[in-house]
C-alpha cells in the first residue's frame, strides 16, 4: 500500500500545475500506472521512477527535496506494511 506516497505524489503534482497525462508522459509512465500509485496501489515505484517524479514536479514548481520527500514517504510506506506483514 503506498498511502503516504500516493497522497504526496498527488498533492506535489497538483501543486506544480501538472495533469496526470502531462506528468506520465514527462515520465515515461504510463498513466494507469501514476494513477495507481497516487490511488495508494500498484507496484512500489523504483529510485529512478521516484527520481524522475521528482525533478519533473521541481522544475514545474520551483519546489525543492521533492525527491527526498517521496522516496521518505515511500520508505514509511514500506516500514508500514513490512510491520503488518
Amino acid at each position: 500500500m503506498l498511502k503516504n506516497f500516493g497522497q504526496l505524489l498527488s498533492k506535489k503534482r497538483k501543486e506544480a500545475h501538472l495533469s496526470i497525462p502531462e506528468l506520465a508522459k514527462l515520465a515515461g509512465l504510463p498513466e494507469a500506472h501514476l494513477v495507481a500509485m497516487e490511488e495508494g496501489s500498484g507496484d512500489l515505484p523504483t529510485f529512478d521512477t521516484c527520481y524522475r517524479l521528482g525533478q519533473i514536479i521541481s522544475s514545474h514548481s520551483g519546489q525543492m527535496f521533492v525527491l527526498q520527500d517521496l522516496w521518505q514517504a515511500l520508505r514509511t510506506d514500506k516500514l508500514g506494511t513490512s510491520q503488518t506483514s
